[in-house]
């Protein structure tokens, strides 16, 4: 008994240390938990059981932990790493269609503008189908949900979360029972109204085995949804009249677009030689062959409609984007006379000499919109959807004239005027080096539209050889003879412009000779252990900034704070280093363990002895203002 009542204050000491610090490490363990799983998932069924040639419904459920938001399933920046479902299928059983609730926009501390997001409960459904063939018994779905969890500040790594639901396929003399009817008699399987958002699943049908063809079919669905949605929403807020203005003024846009502009060179090729120096010929031919293109687009326009957005999806095909680029590299050679556009000769035969004529411009207005078709996609749908529900042709005829005549009119002003170009001394000449300056633009857009294939360097080497030989080409190697002094000062204005631009080609960054530095205002030094080390025995204070490429308050960061002058003027006093955890990977995990790095962005500081300074570490977004005060203190 004395021995106990001698230690009985450190027990006392100890019982009440325990009590006080135990809530707090509770606290922390969570706090660390959630990171590691910021969002749980569970798996609901709508029937017991199921027969074989039915559907059904799935319900995944996440919970989100609180002050965290995951984004929705279209993010409105391609950095932002979307919220999708993706689903193993077993044997005889198909997922058909993946149901996503309406995100809430909110405007966050990082963002400007609202962003659609989830928090807290939020339920996501998938419909799917049996086989006829499939035999009875029990089978397994997996679902992972895949999501990138944020807060106001800071983004964490994306991450996902598994979920497996049984199925049971029953015999046809026994009777399924619905369950869950609270979960599937709310959204995404109602609408607001509690009415069923599919009508009759029994008609529905589709291919997904593992889930990945089923979100490329709802990716282009959802962003189908939108077009058609801002569509029909300009024209009920804006009337009739007002929209049939925006439509043409969009028509004229639209030429600004990669697809639209090698019509150009197409049309002054086409019309030079045909009006014989007649401007009211040239205009008469320019209506015909705009109407061509006219027909076409409105035709692929239905034909997109039709086909629920696979237009559009397939210009994200390697195969197809290359077969584009050959067509503009053809339609360059054309351009230098190695070959002349025709029309087919059994077009020809039956037409006669109608290829120089009202139904030659006509057929080539048909052909050539071909090429521009990819471009107009989404907003034609958003039309089609307005005038499918009005049930009214004659507006949806005035809607897609408007749009198709506004898209025309620089044609028939460019038609006209090569037209009248045939009346000038020694035009050929004239018109032919005009089409040879279009032909390098033409093998210019041909390394636009393989720009991701090539790569950034490949690309911009490619920008750079072609204005290089362009501006030697056009100005001293092509001859044109008797051209005139004016003629010849305007040869070599327009062949220095070119030779700059290619000096600007290869010595910007991302280019041939230099690294990217596209979106930095601090000279970053690339993390390596080498690096570091090398930095920590240089004397000066570091700045370390970790980022991903999918993190929202990083690129706001970038953005705002790290292009401030007074930041940029205090970070060359410093070594900036650079670590970038857009990858989950082994070197990544080990960089965070290292740095102890929860989320990002994240900054740390050491000073000029290459310690860390603990104090000073940023997590989260931070204003340039309160950045320059953190370095200040550093110093």
């Amino acid at each position: 008994m004395t021995s106990l009542a001698k230690y009985k204050n450190k027990i006392l000491i100890i019982l009440i240390a325990f009590l006080f610090f135990a809530p707090i490490t509770s606290k922390t363990q969570n706090f660390f938990s959630t990171h590691q799983t910021l969002v749980t998932t569970e798996g609901h069924i709508s029937q017991n059981a199921f027969h074989s040639g039915s559907s059904g419904y799935l319900a995944i459920t996440a919970f989100i932990t609180d002050g965290w938001h995951i984004n929705s399933p279209s993010p409105p920046d391609s950095y932002m790493i979307p919220t999708l479902l993706k689903v193993k299928m077993p044997d005889g059983i198909i997922a058909v269609k993946t149901l996503y609730p309406e995100a809430e926009e909110k405007i966050l501390k990082i963002s400007d503008s609202p962003l659609p997001l989830y928090e807290g409960q939020v339920t996501f459904g998938i419909l799917f189908k049996i086989h006829e063939d499939i035999k009875p018994g029990n089978y397994k779905i997996i679902v992972t949900l895949n999501y990138q969890g944020c807060n106001n500040m800071t983004c964490l790594q994306p991450a996902d979360s598994r979920v497996e639901i049984d199925l049971t396929v029953t015999e046809q003399n026994k009777q399924p029972e619905e369950i869950n009817k609270a979960i599937f008699s709310t959204p995404p399987f109602t609408d607001k109204n509690g009415e069923p958002v599919i009508k009759d699943i029994e008609k529905m049908s589709g291919h997904a085995d593992d889930g990945e063809n089923l979100e490329k079919r709802d990716a282009a669905a959802r962003k189908q949804e939108g077009d058609k949605k801002s569509v029909t929403e300009m024209i009920e807020k804006r009337g009739i009249l007002l929209s049939l203005l925006i439509i043409f003024l969009g028509g004229l846009a639209l030429n600004l677009t990669p697809c639209i502009y090698p019509l150009i060179p197409i049309t002054i090729s086409f019309f030079g030689g045909q009006a014989e120096g007649k401007g009211a010929k040239a205009f008469g031919l320019s209506l015909l062959y705009v109407l061509g293109i006219s027909i076409t687009y409105s035709v692929l326009g239905v034909i997109a409609a039709l086909t629920g957005g696979i237009l559009g999806a397939a210009l994200q095909n390697r195969w197809v984007i290359s077969f584009i680029a050959l067509i503009l590299v053809g339609l360059a050679a054309s351009m230098f006379g190695l070959w002349e556009i025709r029309m087919p000769m059994f077009v020809m035969k039956r037409t006669g000499s109608a290829r120089k004529g009202t139904l030659g411009a006509l057929l080539m207005g048909l052909t050539v919109g071909i090429v521009a078709a990819p471009c107009i996609g989404p907003f034609v749908l958003g039309l089609l959807t307005y005038v499918g529900k009005t049930g009214n042709p004659t507006l949806g005829f005035i809607m897609f004239f408007t749009l198709a005549w506004g898209m025309g009119i620089p044609f028939i002003i460019l038609g006209t005027v090569s037209g009248s170009i045939s009346r000038l001394p020694r035009s050929g000449e004239w018109l032919d080096w005009v089409k040879q300056i279009f032909g390098f633009i033409l093998i210019l857009m041909a390394f636009y539209f393989t720009r991701y294939l090539l790569g950034s360097k490949i690309t911009y080497t490619g920008y750079a050889l072609t204005a290089l030989s362009a501006g030697i080409y056009l100005g001293w190697i092509v001859k044109t003879l008797n051209s005139g002094k004016i003629f010849n000062i305007i040869k070599k204005v327009i062949s220095l412009i070119w030779l700059v631009v290619a000096v600007f080609l290869v010595t910007r960054p991302g280019g041939p000779i230099f690294e990217s530095k596209e979106g930095s205002h601090i000279q970053w030094v690339t993390y390596t252990e080498a690096e570091f080390s090398k930095a920590r025995l240089s004397g000066k204070p570091i700045m370390m900034d970790f980022t991903a490429a999918w993190c929202i308050p990083c690129h706001e960061l970038e953005h705002k704070t790290f292009s401030n002058p007074e930041v940029m003027i205090l970070a060359r006093e410093m070594i900036a280093i650079r670590v970038d955890l857009t990858n989950s990977n082994p070197r990544s995990k080990k960089i965070k363990k290292e740095f102890n790095i929860r989320g990002v962005p994240t900054i740390l500081f050491f000073n000029s002895k290459g310690e860390q300074v603990n104090n000073l570490r940023i997590i989260g977004f931070i204003e340039p203002e309160k950045l320059v005060e953190k370095i200040k203190r550093l110093k």
